[in-house]
């Protein structure tokens, strides 16, 4: 029985009432949703929920994959021969990064731990109870944390893990994680591109793959979409943009076949699709900048109108504009129908008053300023 999952911000809220006490949480989710991000992202706050540590301390995290760990030596470190009151004797020497966790307070994670091979598994259940192996402590201050992608989510048994013995099991705290599309999309602000921003906010259904998987398949994951993503930006960087559509507002058929290997068929012809639809919209940046006039002109009144709602929400409207783009939205307000300019007005006032005042003495036409041209409306409809 699958249990109740839970998002990666109602995470952020619960998790440090375990942090607190130092107890070691086992994170279960699918491949690619951020698993490892957000312990990165913990990093940056613990120190708000660790109040031993100084305020401006920032965790270093020590991650292993515990999958790729041979052995027990892995983990306990090598044997170390040494003089002692009871004669020659065998110690362990810590492996370099245990012994950082044990002499500075960070964020000790093991992913894949139940893909690890038994021994390591084993050797972590004294790590795990009592924070120490073969004699050695943790520091006070130092967390464990690991992530798996097994657990009662995965109900179809989709991967190659091992379930953990009860022993092992009670050693943790245990969370589900589902991250919602809107935890995706607040990561993403920012690091991904616009265009990619916006075509998984207006089709969440892409973002990742639910229910069976078909062997030899991609399937589109959040992880797969960064990757997309971050080819594609590192392609303009180099000077090619991927996304630029052809005079005929066609999208190259590239960015096609490099989606399709990240992202899967389906997901790469919608991206395709949506990239040149949205070039054929028409943006606030667009307006003020007097671009696409073509597509300006064949405006109907749900566009137009539209438009105005965005002008009104839009930042650069908010924070001022040049000489020349109050130009260019004086002659967009102008061309539009007359009722409509009169929102326009209403609603730029409200946003920023001295756009307003900049657009009142902003010819419109020969003779006539954006303020005549208002009055002119007001006259008409009080006739």
């Amino acid at each position: 029985m699958s249990t109740q999952g839970i998002s990666f911000s109602q995470f952020a809220g619960i998790a440090p009432h375990v942090l607190r006490s130092r107890k070691p949480i086992m994170g279960h989710g699918a491949h690619g949703i951020g698993k490892s991000a957000i312990v990165y992202q913990l990093a940056d706050k613990l120190h708000e929920i660790i109040t031993t540590v100084p305020k401006n301390y920032i965790y270093p995290v020590i991650e292993r994959r515990a999958s790729q760990m041979a052995d027990t030596g892995d983990v306990i470190g090598v044997p170390e021969p040494k003089d002692s009151d009871y004669g020659r004797i065998t110690t362990f020497a810590p492996m370099g990064w245990f012994a950082r966790a044990c002499n500075e307070p960070c964020i000790m994670f093991f992913d894949e731990v139940d893909r690890a091979n038994n021994d390591v598994r084993q050797s972590l259940m004294e790590l795990t109870d009592s924070r120490k192996i073969a004699g050695h402590t943790l520091h006070p201050d130092t967390i464990i944390i690991a992530m798996v992608n097994g657990g009662s989510h995965d109900e179809n048994n989709s991967y190659q893990v091992s379930e953990l013995d009860p022993a092992e099991h009670d050693r943790w705290w245990h969370v589900d994680l589902e991250p919602t599309v809107n935890d995706w999309l607040e990561w993403g602000d920012g690091k991904l591109l616009d265009m990619t921003w916006d075509f998984i906010k207006q089709n969440p259904e892409h973002l990742e793959h639910k229910g069976e998987i078909e062997p030899n398949k991609v399937y589109p994951s959040r992880r797969s979409w960064h990757h997309f993503d971050k080819c594609i930006q590192d392609a303009k960087e180099a000077g090619q943009d991927l996304l630029k559509a052809t005079d005929e507002g066609k999208i190259p058929m590239d960015i096609y076949f490099i989606g399709e290997g990240f992202v899967g068929q389906e997901a790469s012809i919608a991206y395709k699709d949506f990239v040149e639809k949205y070039a054929k919209q028409v943006s606030v940046e667009d307006i003020l900048s007097g671009k696409k006039q073509e597509l300006i002109k064949a405006f109907k009144v749900n566009d137009s109108n539209a438009m105005i709602d965005k002008l009104a929400a839009s930042d650069i409207v908010k924070d001022g504009l040049t000489t020349e783009q109050v130009v260019y939205l004086a002659k967009f307000i102008y061309t539009i129908q007359a009722e409509l300019a009169m929102k326009a007005w209403e609603k730029l006032t409200n946003t920023n008053p001295d756009v307003v005042k900049k657009l009142w003495e902003t010819d419109v036409s020969p003779g006539l300023n954006f303020g005549g041209y208002i009055a002119q409306i007001v006259g008409e409809q009080e006739e």
